[in-house]
């Protein structure tokens, strides 16, 4: 475990610009949030890019958002005042079907109960083969959870932490598309959203069409970030 805090300040010209860490190694949620938080006035990172690796705090509670918060309380305490972590849990919501289909927040758990091991390949049969047991296609919706932490220091340091919630319908298919694209990421290659009245693939999406369909993700996580920008 580190035992000194990361410098993650970034001086310009004498003034301080915020750095914000979002909390994941994950190459394709980093570029997702990056891509909404485009025009944000702050230098953006990920844990891949840090120079020592951090301990993965633990995910116990029983929703997105309080793993969320979770998950940055663990994170903020090994970086700079200054820096902003910012972190994202999903939790997925499926429409009919029985209560022990419905992973909730455990997204991962059915997958190792069932293959002994947690790979895209073993989510992607898992989840697809679900579908197929349910006609092929199952409604659902993504619950996101946000937070952010970040240290203050007033007569003594705090550490503040907010939190709040987004949602993305889509639905579950039998068949996936392009999974290769998603690394990490496998939902995005068995799961269609509803553009214009006509399903498409995540993993065929347009970046106009992606940020479009993330706008209540993007509102959920600039409201965080409004209080510290």
């Amino acid at each position: 475990m580190p035992d000194a805090k990361l410098e993650l300040m970034t001086e310009y010209a004498g003034t301080i610009m915020r750095k914000i860490l979002i909390a994941t190694t994950n190459h394709n949620k980093v570029s997702r949030i990056k891509r909404l938080l485009a025009d944000v006035p702050a230098e953006i990172i990920s844990l891949a890019d840090l120079p020592t690796e951090l301990p993965e705090p633990a995910e116990t509670a029983g929703s997105g958002v309080e793993i969320a918060a979770q998950k940055a309380l663990g994170y903020v305490q090994y970086v700079d005042e200054g820096t902003i972590v910012l972190t994202q849990d999903d939790t997925i919501s499926f429409e009919g079907v029985a209560s022990e289909d419905n992973p909730g927040a455990f997204i991962k758990e059915p997958v190792r109960l069932k293959y002994g091991d947690f790979t895209d390949d073993n989510a992607i049969k898992y989840y697809t083969d679900l579908a197929k047991k349910y006609g092929g296609t199952i409604p659902m919706t993504f619950r996101y959870g946000h937070a952010i932490a970040y240290k203050t220091k007033t007569d003594r340091q705090r550490i503040k932490i907010v939190a709040s919630s987004s949602e993305l319908p889509a639905r579950l298919v039998s068949t996936p598309r392009k999974p290769e694209l998603v690394p990490g990421y496998f939902l995005s290659s068995i799961m269609q959203l509803n553009i214009n009245g006509e399903w498409i693939y995540y993993t065929e999406l347009n970046e106009e069409q992606k940020i479009k369909a993330d706008d209540d993700i993007k509102a959920s996580i600039l409201s965080l970030l409004q209080e510290v920008l």
